[in-house]
């Protein structure tokens, strides 16, 4: 899979995840963060001056901060900033400190051999690529000890975590997301952790990600084929006429054909996000790792015995409610036109009276699903019949379904029951295929599901839940752990995603990597939200009233449905009021 653009922007972090990088302090409005480019051809060669003879304590603390936003991959020049002992200490990879401005940082004189820098930052990434971002106005502090060598002044001393801090216009030449690629259990495919990288020698960083065991969130939904132990000869791998070389040192490789395309189909669909990389090249302690009939370099999947990714070529259009009404969108419509009502209604679609909430339409489009009026209870319509979700419980969730056929539901039934899925594949008469199941998740335990949404991949879900008193919202990203017949048995723990919401509500996926809600950061308005697998958090323009979020397609087709009945799509930063609507709901995933 190619790497595809993705946008930083500002977002949330709890202070603590950022005090190995100094004190923190907040204040400001929301803002945008980091816009971090498309993923095109890297430009990665810039230099600084070195130290001027003469310079005082602050200018070579400055000057080691600038130097390190060199793009050589070898940060020589902000090496010789420092003392040998400094030098030989200091990671660049460790904290990287994002800027949300370009502002040069705060100067600190705290005494002729210390000097604190304090910059305001967007977010930061840590060592293992993953992207912890931070509330609007939040400021990070360092502090810095000097001192002098043959009369001239260097950094002895560094924060332990100390990485560098990178200005808001150099990210994109320097730090990127991309896609570090597992296995699904349940389907022939990958499963994608996005996480950050620096830009210089990318194949090799993306190379060594990719050795690392299944993250949290995904195990038991997805395996890596990578041998235990692994590592990459000489840490690195040559790229030469667009050609990756990856020889893996390891004490041995599982036996069988599956086992080596997997391992193929991990390594070609995260490497070739690199720019300067089209195909690679497997081998295992010196030797090639041959698949029947293939040869040569690898640059698709589909040559490994993986399908090619399949566009979404789903003909389900996407439904609105007005009153009791359902009926099938049209996204080309304008607002008067929408709120037209001439006529009897001619929609394939059963009516689902007034004071049902939350629609939901099936993936193949003949069923849909909402929320009881009185709020404990779900009820389905297919054919044109209605029945209720029997067994429940109490405040449950507004409805989802996936693309494998199941209807997912939070509800309270006991201490640890949180989430259901329902078999919408069976008839509802069927009173022991449509009953619920409850999904293993002990991490919502004490929490109340408000959201459900499943990716469209199937193996990855997205939960939006509360404190039972309504409180402490927060989007956990978990992976899906199905039995033979597919039915989801269990989540995996959870990767936090936008944590430090003020109030939340709705969520939807706008592609495999982004999420929408509407949302409040640190006491702003509620306002449509975007949420990516990678950590940013984007801020969108408000909605008054707005109660839910919606698309027909995309981030470029979103939709927010308020508490007044009206409908507003996205044009560009602005919001255009499209019509009447309780509801718009669109196909799973």
């Amino acid at each position: 899979m190619r790497g595809r653009r993705l946008t930083a922007l500002a977002a949330v972090l709890v202070g603590a995840l950022l005090a190995g990088c100094g004190g923190l302090a907040s204040s400001g409005p929301v803002r945008s963060g980091l816009e971090v480019g498309s993923g095109e051809s890297i430009e990665l060669r810039q230099f600084f001056p070195g130290p001027q003879p003469g310079a005082g304590q602050e200018g070579i603390v400055l000057g080691f901060i600038r130097a390190g936003a060199a793009s050589d991959g070898a940060y020589e020049t902000a090496r010789r900033f420092l003392t040998a002992s400094a030098s030989e200490a200091w990671n660049p990879d460790r904290t990287l400190v994002l800027q949300s401005g370009d502002d040069a940082p705060t100067v600190t004189q705290v005494d002729p051999a210390t000097v604190a820098l304090t910059v305001r930052v967007a977010g930061t990434v840590s060592a293992s690529g993953r992207y912890e971002a931070a509330l609007p106005g939040t400021t990070v502090t360092s502090t810095f000890s000097l001192t002098s060598v043959n009369g001239e002044w260097r950094v002895d001393g560094l924060p332990e975590t100390f990485g560098r801090w990178i200005k808001r216009s150099d990210v994109p030449r320097l730090v990127r997301p991309f896609a570090v690629h597992y296995v699904s259990l349940s389907r022939r495919a990958t499963v994608p952790d996005v996480r950050w990288f620096p830009l210089d020698r990318l194949a090799a960083r993306l190379a060594r990600a990719q050795i690392d065991p299944v993250p949290g969130f995904l195990q038991g939904a997805a395996v890596s084929a990578v041998p235990v132990g692994a590592r990459l000869l000489g840490d690195a791998v040559s790229v030469e006429n667009g050609v990756a070389e990856v020889n893996l040192i390891a004490g041995s490789l599982e036996p069988g054909q599956a086992t080596r395309q997997n391992l193929w189909a991990q390594f070609v669909t995260t490497l070739t996000q690199d720019p300067a990389v089209s195909a690679v090249t497997l081998a295992v302690d010196g030797v090639p790792v041959d698949l029947d009939g293939v040869a040569g370099p690898v640059s698709t999947l589909s040559r490994v015995g993986f399908p090619a990714p399949a566009p979404d070529t789903s003909t389900t259009k996407p439904v609105v409610r007005r009153g009791s009404e359902v009926s099938v969108f049209d996204p080309g419509a304008n607002a008067q036109e929408q709120g037209r009502q001439a006529g009897p209604p001619t929609s394939d679609y059963p009516a689902v009276p007034e004071g049902y909430s939350h629609l939901a339409l099936s993936a193949d489009g003949a069923e849909l699903a909402a929320v009881d009026p009185d709020g404990d209870g779900v009820s389905r319509w297919r054919a044109g019949a209605r029945s209720e979700v029997p067994g429940l419980g109490t405040r449950v969730s507004a409805p989802a379904y996936d693309r494998r056929g199941f209807l997912w539901v939070g509800a309270v039934r006991s201490s640890e029951d949180r989430l259901f899925v329902v078999d919408a594949r069976s008839d509802a008469s069927d009173e022991a295929r449509a009953a619920p199941s409850p999904v293993v998740a002990p991490w919502l335990q004490g929490r109340r599901v408000v959201e459900v949404r499943v990716a469209a991949d199937g193996d990855r879900v997205a939960v939006l839940s509360t404190t039972m008193a309504g409180r402490s919202p927060r989007v956990d990203l978990a992976g899906i752990q199905r039995d033979e017949a597919d039915r989801p048995q269990r989540l995996s723990a959870p990767l936090r995603l936008g944590v430090g919401f003020a109030s939340a509500r709705g969520l939807v996926w706008l592609d495999d990597q982004t999420l929408a809600t509407v949302a409040a950061i640190r006491g702003a308005d509620p306002r449509p939200t975007l949420l990516s697998v990678g950590g940013e958090l984007t801020a969108l323009e408000e909605v008054d009233g707005a109660l839910e979020v919606a698309t027909t397609g995309g981030e470029r087709n979103l939709y927010v449905v308020t508490d007044e009945g009206r409908l507003f799509m996205r044009s560009g930063p602005r919001w255009v009021d499209s019509g009447p609507a309780d509801d718009l709901a669109s196909a799973a995933g």
